[in-house]
């Protein structure tokens, strides 16, 4: 329990701090959504995550690792999914229009870059 808090508390500030540098992210009631965002998205990496590592290694292995991009980006939709408050809309990183899933992506990756750092401190 202690340890999914401390995801969802990581996963908070870099939800948060992706919104405030990419401003793609949308919730409805601010603070609720966001806490409720970060808890689904802890769950996810702390539960579901290994599951699907391990359901996915085949791929993993062919695909050299790229696979778990995707995996984070699973999450990601899994958030959008179950609280209605939540949106990740389009980005435009560098001039570059990124909408639907490249913007998951795009997001997710911001999002587990983030996470690392935070966990790294």
């Amino acid at each position: 329990m202690k340890k999914i808090l401390k995801y969802a508390l990581y996963l908070a500030f870099a939800l948060v701090l992706e919104n405030e540098i990419w401003a793609n992210l949308t919730f409805s009631p601010k603070i609720e959504t966001i806490i409720k965002v970060a808890l689904i998205l802890a769950i996810f990496e702390l539960i579901l995550k290994p599951i699907i590592k391990i359901l996915l290694l085949p791929v993993t292995l062919l695909t050299l690792g790229l696979i778990r991009v995707v995996i984070n980006t699973l999450g990601l939709y899994l958030a959008t999914f179950f609280i209605s408050g939540f949106a990740v809309g389009s980005v435009n990183p560098f001039n570059y229009q990124l909408s639907g899933f490249f913007a998951y992506l795009f997001t997710s990756f911001i999002i587990s870059t983030l996470l690392y750092i935070f966990k790294k401190i």
